[in-house]
């Protein structure tokens, strides 16, 4: 548990100081988990413990698909404002950049010493420190919880529904207009 504590600032740091100088979010994102994702490459993160129980994998599908919606809406979160950058730009920085380097560093380096539950809070609690908005942390808890309990089934599977939710975000974001990160 004590080597997951320096990843928890390093996440916070690195997105902090790339959201806080670089001015379009996407590429903020892209330089800060490139960094993050290159720093996560070096520790050689071994294989997650997996099990043979797919209903797992199923509960933590509904999981990740509702947590993040049904948190949100928990505390009150809403959308109002509408997207900052480009639709492309985000979605390649959402589902390309940021998914993978958070399956890796909190999915691949955090979660096995730390647990899922833990590593939910970590994850959620990293969010508002970054951007204020406190009321999405319910939600962000739920959908790494769901992510995480897929992972103990299959890491690719969590990866693809990571990629795919963050993708889904984006695009829902742009053509509502209301930014959903």
């Amino acid at each position: 548990m004590i080597s997951t504590f320096p990843w928890f600032v390093a996440v916070v740091v690195v997105e902090a100081v790339a959201r806080r100088t670089i001015s379009s979010r996407a590429y903020a994102w892209m330089v800060a988990y490139g960094l993050l994702g290159l720093a996560a490459l070096i520790a050689a993160p071994g294989a997650p413990q997996q099990t043979n129980a797919p209903w797992v994998a199923v509960i933590g599908a509904a999981v990740a698909v509702t947590g993040y919606p049904v948190g949100r809406k928990l505390l009150d979160d809403r959308a109002d404002r509408p997207p900052p950058g480009p639709r492309g730009r985000e979605l390649a920085a959402l589902a390309l950049v940021v998914a993978p380097v958070e399956e890796l560093v909190w999915g691949a380096i955090v979660e096995p010493q730390a647990g899922i539950a833990v590593t939910a809070a970590l994850f959620a609690v990293k969010h508002p420190l970054i951007d204020g908005r406190w009321r999405r942390t319910v939600g962000l808890a739920s959908f790494w919880l769901g992510l995480g309990l897929i992972r103990t089934v299959s890491w690719p599977a969590a990866l693809i529904l990571h990629v795919v939710l963050n993708a889904g975000g984006v695009i829902a974001g742009h053509r509502r207009g209301l930014d959903q990160f």
